[in-house]
């Protein structure tokens, strides 16, 4: 017969000892996980995600050193620091969702947009400062849409209906009625007018839709590039072609001024906002410098 022998004191003492750096272990480990997290100013997305899904401003930064407004992509006054960069935007977005929706459906598109939005709030920055509310309009615009699914299908993960016709400058010079061109030659005018910053209204339209500055205009409005590139020719023999201050503001008030011709307000458009980041330019010793950097119809506003 064999007598069975306990377990000795010491013995038990090192496997609780054991098991007890085993749990320390283990929760030391899942707390530099958070604190990684945390530095990284992503509790939620991955950082490599994030700059993909959420929505790019439509706005330079503003200089976090400003203590003046400045005039947003709307045609408002908004703070000088305003809007902030896209990675600051990024980070508080991560921070603030786990799970950020990264379908091309509707309703994703539309979170990511309000997401983004709530994201500048926190930052103490208006909605104002950035193309974000004007874009989610148009999205939100789309519900009860039956073609919906269709118009969605054409457009890039962030790209909304107000953002695609703007960016292509779509339109054919057919449709503009005003095929003459008793000025500058339709090849030069392509080039010279601003875009208008805002997909073309539908000519048959009978109510209002929401403009680019959050406002509403006619359904019908703005006219397609080709029709004000058209009306800007007619008007004009000499379109100023070049790249210093008063040639840029120019341009942009004759292609104003065309709208008007057409009978479509300049809220249909973003040129009034880039209109006057130009003119704030008039008597300011750093102006050739900052119109430097810019493209030939680049404003500071974009």
């Amino acid at each position: 017969m064999y007598r069975r022998r306990g377990v000795s004191s010491r013995t038990r003492k090192l496997v609780i000892g054991g098991a007890a750096a085993a749990l320390l272990g283990s929760a030391l480990a899942v707390g530099t996980g958070m604190s990684q997290a945390a530095e990284q100013g992503n509790a939620g997305a991955g950082s490599g995600d994030i700059s993909a899904l959420v929505p790019a401003l439509g706005f330079s930064p503003g200089d976090p050193n400003a203590t003046a407004d400045r005039v947003g992509p709307t045609g408002v006054n908004v703070p000088g620091r305003c809007p902030p960069t896209q990675a600051q935007v990024n980070a508080q977005v991560a921070l603030k969702n786990a799970d950020l929706p990264g379908g091309t459906d509707l309703e994703s598109r539309i979170q990511r947009f309000e997401k983004t939005l709530s994201a500048i709030q926190d930052l103490k920055c208006p909605a104002s400062s950035t193309t974000l509310l004007g874009r989610l309009k148009s999205l939100t615009e789309l519900r009860g849409n039956a073609n919906s699914d269709n118009i969605l299908r054409d457009l890039d993960l962030n790209e909304t209906p107000a953002d695609k016709a703007a960016a292509t400058g779509s339109g054919d010079p057919a449709e503009s009625g005003a095929t003459g061109n008793a000025g500058a030659a339709s090849g030069d005018i392509n080039a010279l007018v601003p875009a208008l910053g805002f997909s073309p209204g539908d000519p048959n339209a009978t109510a209002d839709r929401v403009g680019p500055t959050g406002v509403n205009v006619p359904g019908r409005c703005p006219p397609t590039q080709a029709r004000v590139n058209a009306q800007v020719a007619l008007k004009n023999a000499n379109l100023p072609s070049g790249t210093d201050l008063e040639s840029r503001i120019q341009r942009f008030e004759k292609t104003l001024s065309a709208i008007q011709d057409l009978k479509c307000p300049a809220s249909s458009t973003t040129l009034l906002g880039r209109l006057k980041s130009l003119t704030e330019l008039r008597g300011n010793p750093n102006s050739d410098n900052i119109l430097r950097d810019l493209d030939l119809n680049e404003t500071p506003a974009g």
